[in-house]
């Protein structure tokens, strides 16, 4: 790739007309400190005599990178007309695109050969022509870093006024929400213009603006080291003033996705570029400067820098009608404008710049997206996090006058409708609680959003553009369930998608917003069960004057979270007593695996196949102090998971660039659509899940596993576990445990204290045995199974750096073997116990009347459980149509989860279909013409906008039964002299809960 910056000559094979006039300028530049001047006339051309090296794109490539064209114009005065790019072989044209001219300033342009440009470009093409506007006699341009050609990923070109042609295609695509700023903007506006401002209006923006003021704005000291070192960055930017012109570094995202991978640094650094995000930094800490000094020869020079800063940003191109070349992740970069410039609103006013700025503000922000079809809204983490706030800046900042109106309220309408649970698998938030993003549940990102959106919802709270109860409901339980699922602050790792560090943790600021947000029913001022949550969560050691507001008023914080949850949108069961929690989770055809990129998550292809993690320890409780440790961590052993044990260079993930809907990532998708959870009267519940894994790995391995949770006991069972894998052992863990001492014991029996270090341990259990780890919890392991135990020096690998890494571990496994047949296992976990309580429940399994609970059944149609302290009787049933004639179920028609607890006279069940139906039969384009099941992005299929399709679950129970109040999910079918059927309604793979009495035939 060769880059005309024209830094220094007139390149030797450039030419043009007689009437063009072509120098070397200083007056503008964009890289490097010089430009191309041309000043031409209305027949004026250039042409650029060079190899162009286009190469057609081959299907099936490593890369799904296009090769492009790129260039910078500068511009002195916007013109309704265009220049023409053409590009061919000499004399013929091949293909060709228009550069719109209506702007002043920099902009570029990046434009896909193949996708984008008129024609059809040819391997061959050697010149390029570049032609005049036709409408004006004469007039001058700038160009800068002309590319003839450079590999982009097809993702990330964005169209914009100048090449509103470019990549169409991204407005229906994963990227959307970055590059769609055009399609935003024109919109047709949902509502009219009113007439006028009615009174409570105008002062909901003044409390709005108010709130955001105080949100926004932190006094300061400013010492005269602060105002000096202020001025030293500034001077660093090299922004200088020369009549009109103002110069300066160029400012730009830090992707640099234009440049080949193998040059970039060097183009980087030839470009001296500042970095957006540094930038508009800046801008925030010179506007809260401002704001906070009173001395006014500071606030002189501070209020020149700012305007500084705006007008250079301005003439780099970021100013309305641009998108830069690509906004993609753009948001991350440009949160602090939209403060600065609120902050600062009043100077720009008398600067006369206000206008412009909001115009910089709306287009950016993507406010246009708040006129989308109320049908085709979709909420967005990713914009609740870095550009929410910016679009309501942006409206706030608007003169109050009716137009504000209409699009305050627009924004009142599309917020709320962002905040609706989402069908199928569309952000941001679930019926169950789950946050969506990557078509997943995602708390890392889930926290950025919590912290964009509730300050908004606060914002915005106890005016008349208070979001619609149903949204304030919906993302009010996605909050709490954040605090079910993290104990006390971090997440399970089973959630940690490509960051399994251990140490992501929800933020506790969200909480207070949406305590001060009110109820949902816009009643009360302060939601108090939040608040009370807040105050559980609150870092003590931080001042907190809401704290202090809400203790009084009588809120005390909430006891730690006891019950047990279900979030099917996850595929994750919840369960907690006292101070720990409990979390499985799996996969299924709809929800992915795991996700890998080249430098995240390598080895982690195992994080969800019936993952069972305990966090009970620390103060407060962490996954450090529970067990997980990265370094040196067995990648195959995520406890409760049934593997295909291998080296761990094996594992590494093989990360591909799948189709144009995604970048370089893995997120294998299984063929089953068994995996979730159940709960019962909130205090029980069950996980289970059909695991089939990838072909990509390890296609012939497939298991039956589920995972039942009474009180302190978590009984895990296995069925049905195969594959074909001679070479590595199939293994289910029981527990992987970091030793911070290499001397912490592991018990095993009443006679055995394990302190050694290193230890190995295998052997057939022929009775049963227990164990008792250093983290408090035990373990019940039945007869016939093959017992592992380790306590050894782990040599793994880092999962993002891929270096070597080791650590001490305590670990324990049933093995299946090589190539197992109908492997099955099962085992129970008592947490947080001792000696003596595993001991006695060890012993009393020995005993039909004593044993708390007895497997029923374990093969491949269903695993089934009855707890006898509770009376209650759990059935994970993975086959239709089969004759389950175990305890009160007679059969089923439909692969579901059930619990049945006995109340004397009336049983309460619990009910759901763990399939989210977001699809039915098999997608042709999973499978290649053999047959076999192949790699797709996730981003690709249809379904995941789909709706769930509803389904009826026919149950048929023993003994005449009645439905017990009203139910709208459940109704009797038919009933006989000594049977009952129960049609139970499923939707979005919800639980169902009702209660049957006795009745008479």
């Amino acid at each position: 790739m060769k880059i005309f910056s024209f830094d220094h000559d007139i390149p030797q094979h450039l030419g043009w007309d007689e009437d063009s006039d072509l120098s070397i300028s200083d007056r503008h530049y964009k890289y490097g400190s010089h430009s191309l001047q041309w000043k031409y006339h209305s027949h004026s051309y250039l042409r650029l005599t060079e190899r162009v090296e286009y190469r057609p794109f081959q299907e099936g490539a490593t890369s799904q990178e296009r090769d492009s064209f790129v260039v910078w114009i500068y511009n002195n005065e916007p013109l309704a007309d265009v220049l023409t790019f053409q590009l061919g072989r000499q004399e013929e044209v091949d293909c060709e695109f228009e550069f719109h001219l209506n702007f002043r300033g920099w902009r570029t342009a990046w434009v896909a050969y193949e996708r984008d440009m008129r024609g059809v470009p040819h391997p061959e093409m050697d010149t390029l022509t570049i032609r005049a506007p036709k409408t004006v006699s004469t007039g001058t341009l700038y160009i800068n870093q002309l590319m003839l050609n450079t590999p982009i990923d097809p993702r990330f070109h964005t169209r914009d006024k100048q090449v509103p042609f470019v990549n169409l295609e991204a407005d229906q695509k994963a990227n959307a929400h970055w590059l769609s700023l055009l399609a935003f903007e024109e919109l047709e506006r949902r509502h009219r213009i009113p007439d006028v401002i009615s009174s409570e209006q105008q002062w909901a923006h003044g409390v709005m603006s108010q709130r955001l003021e105080e949100l926004i704005f932190q006094a300061r000291i400013v010492a005269e080291e602060d105002f000096l070192q202020m001025k030293g960055t500034f001077s660093s930017y090299g922004i200088s003033r020369r009549g009109d012109v103002i110069t300066g570094r160029p400012i730009e995202l830090p992707f640099f996705d234009h440049y080949p991978q193998a040059d970039k640094e060097r183009l980087k650094a030839l470009a001296n570029s500042i970095q957006l995000a540094a930038y508009t930094d800046f801008m925030l800490d010179i506007a809260t400067s401002y704001r906070s000094i009173e001395d006014p020869s500071w606030k002189d020079d501070l209020q020149v820098m700012f305007i500084d800063l705006l007008d250079h940003l301005h003439d780099q191109g970021w100013a309305y009608g641009s998108s830069q070349g690509t906004v993609h992740h753009f948001g991350y970069n440009f949160r602090s404008f939209y403060q600065a410039v609120f902050l600062m609103r009043d100077e720009l006013e008398l600067a006369e710049r206000l206008q412009r700025t909001q115009n910089t503000m709306y287009w950016y922000s993507g406010a246009g997206r708040i006129h989308t079809p109320l049908n085709e809204i979709e909420g967005n983490i990713d914009i609740f996090n870095t550009t929410l706030q910016g679009i309501l800046a942006s409206l706030l900042i608007m003169p109050d006058a009716p137009l504000k109106v209409r699009e305050l309220t627009a924004f009142r309408e599309w917020l709320s409708q962002s905040l609706l649970p989402a069908h199928g698998l569309r952000s941001a938030y679930k019926l169950d609680g789950s946050a969506y993003h990557h078509v997943n549940h995602y708390p890392a990102y889930a926290i950025g959003g919590f912290l964009g959106v509730t300050p908004v919802v606060y914002l915005i709270s106890g005016t008349v553009y208070r979001i619609d109860g149903l949204a304030h409901k919906s993302v009010r339980k996605a909050l709490l369930a954040m605090r079910l699922y993290c104990n006390k602050y971090e997440w399970l790792v089973s959630l940690s998608s490509r960051h399994p560090t251990g140490k992501g943790a929800l933020e506790v600021e969200p909480f207070k917003y949406m305590a001060l947000s009110g109820t949902p029913d816009g009643l009360q001022l302060v939601d108090q069960e939040v608040a009370a949550a807040y105050l559980r969560l609150r870092h003590h050691e931080e001042k907190s004057e809401v704290a202090e507001q809400f203790l009084a008023k009588g809120i005390t914080p909430e006891e730690d979270p006891n019950g047990h949850w279900t979030m099917n949108f996850a595929a994750l069961a919840i369960h907690r007593r006292g101070s720990w929690l409990v979390g499985a989770r799996g996969h299924s055809r709809y929800l992915w695996a795991n996700e890998s990129y080249v430098s995240a998550n390598l080895y982690g292809r195992y994080i969800s196949h019936g993952h069972v993690q305990i966090m009970s320890q620390g103060e407060p409780i962490t996954n450090e102090a529970s067990g997980y440790h990265h370094d040196g961590w067995d990648w195959n052993r995520w406890p409760g998971t049934t593997t295909v044990h291998k080296p761990i260079p094996e594992l590494r993930s093989d990360v591909r660039n799948v189709d144009t809907f995604s970048g370089f990532e893995e997120m294998l998708l299984s063929d089953e659509t068994y995996a979730g959870g159940l709960n019962l009267e909130g205090r029980s519940g069950m996980f289970a899940m059909k695991l089939h894994e990838h072909p990509k790995y390890e296609g012939s391995h497939r298991a039956r596993k589920s995972v039942f949770f009474f009180d302190n006991r978590v009984i895990c069972l296995g069925s049905d576990i195969e594959n074909s894998n001679t070479v590595y052992a199939t293994e289910t863990t029981l527990f992987q445990n970091h030793l911070a001492d290499q001397g912490n014991p592991i018990w095993v029996n009443d006679q055995t204290q394990i302190d050694e270090f290193p230890y190995a341990y295998e052997q057939v259990l022929e009775e049963p045995v227990w164990l008792l780890d250093h983290l408090e919890n035990g373990y019940y392991i039945p007869a016939g199974q093959t017992l592992s135990i380790s306590k050894d020096t782990q040599h793994s690998k880092h999962q993002a750096a891929d270096a070597d890494t080791q650590g001490d571990f305590a670990t324990a496994w049933l093995g299946h073997g090589d190539a197992p047949k109908q492997g099955s296992y099962e085992y129970t976990i008592l947490v947080k116990t001792d000696r003596d309580s595993i001991e006695a429940f060890s012993q009393h399994m020995q005993s039909l009347e004593a044993a708390p609970y007895c497997v029923l059944q374990k093969d491949r149609n269903a695993h089934i459980v009855k707890d006898h302290a509770n009376q209650t009787t759990a059935y994970a049933l993975f086959e239709a149509h089969s004759s389950v004639d175990t305890g009160w179920i007679v059969e089923t028609d439909t692969p579901a989860m059930i619990m049945i607890r006995e109340a004397n006279d009336e049983l309460i069940i619990s009910a759901v279909d763990p399939d989210l139906r977001l699809y039915e039969g098999i997608e042709s384009d999973q499978y290649d013409a053999e047959g076999n099941r192949v790699e797709v992005s996730v981003y690709s299929r249809d379904w995941i906008h789909a709706e769930s399709i509803p389904s009826t679950i026919q149950l048929t129970l023993r003994g005449h039964w009645l439905l017990k109040g009203d139910c709208e999910s459940a109704r009797i079918a038919a009933n006989g002299d000594d049977y009952t059927v129960v049609a139970i309604e499923c939707e979005n793979a919800m639980p169902r809960e009702f209660v049957l009495q006795k009745g008479q035939p």
